[in-house]
Parts: structure tokens; C-alpha cells; sequence
């Protein structure tokens, strides 16, 4: 089990409480978008809109779709995003990324990866 399914639903109670939450894409994500035709620069500010439980494969997922790209909607691990260190939230969202990001890379982990393709 990759997260603590009650501490997960906790956050994203507390992140529900605070919406829109802004964050910033990590390069992954970014590099990710551009595959797909989606032109977003790493230093944009997106506002985490909507939070929901992806399961354990996929974890907590932000709806960070941007006013002008309503077309192309984004859904995102909050794993790829970063949260300004003076958001209220941002030790407990620091830690929930460090521990799942730790446990993926465990050595000997089963992977059971997918992916999305952007719709053009």
C-alpha cells in the first residue's frame, strides 16, 4: 500500500476547506503538457480547483485547469505540484509528497503504472 488511505481523505478534507489552493507545475508535469500540446510555462501559477482520491495508484488528484484552457482539462498527482511554503497547508502537503514519492521509489516495488493520453 503506497498511501494511508485515512490520512489521505484527511488532507484532502482540509485542501477541500481552502479551495483554490495556488501551485506552481513541476518540471515533469510541464515537459508532460507539452508532449500533449498543452503550452504551460513552470513558473505559471495554477489554482488547485477541485481534490478527489485517484485510489492508491493514483493518490491525491488536483483539478488545476486553467480559465483558458477550459478545452483541455488537467488533472494532476498533487505530487506534481508545488505549494508556496506560506500556504497554511504546505508542511502537511510537503510531507504527504515526500512519503509517496519515497514509497514509489522503494527498491523491489511491484509497479502497476498507466497513463493518460491528452485529448487534442
Amino acid at each position: 500500500m503506497i498511501d494511508d488511505y485515512e490520512k489521505a481523505m484527511a488532507l484532502i478534507e482540509r485542501m477541500e476547506e481552502r479551495l483554490p489552493i495556488p501551485a506552481r507545475p513541476i518540471g515533469a508535469l510541464v515537459r508532460t503538457l507539452r508532449q500533449g500540446g498543452v503550452k504551460l510555462d513552470r513558473d505559471r501559477e495554477l489554482q488547485i480547483k477541485r481534490v478527489f482520491y485517484g485510489g492508491d495508484e493514483g493518490g491525491i488528484l488536483c483539478d488545476v485547469t486553467p480559465p483558458d484552457l477550459v478545452k483541455t482539462p488537467i488533472i494532476c498527482s498533487l505530487t506534481h505540484l508545488r505549494v508556496s511554503a506560506r500556504h497554511t497547508l504546505a508542511q502537511e502537503i510537503r510531507t504527504y509528497q515526500r512519503e509517496r514519492a519515497n514509497k514509489l521509489s522503494r527498491p523491489g516495488r511491484k509497479s502497476t503504472s498507466f497513463s493518460a493520453k491528452l485529448k487534442r
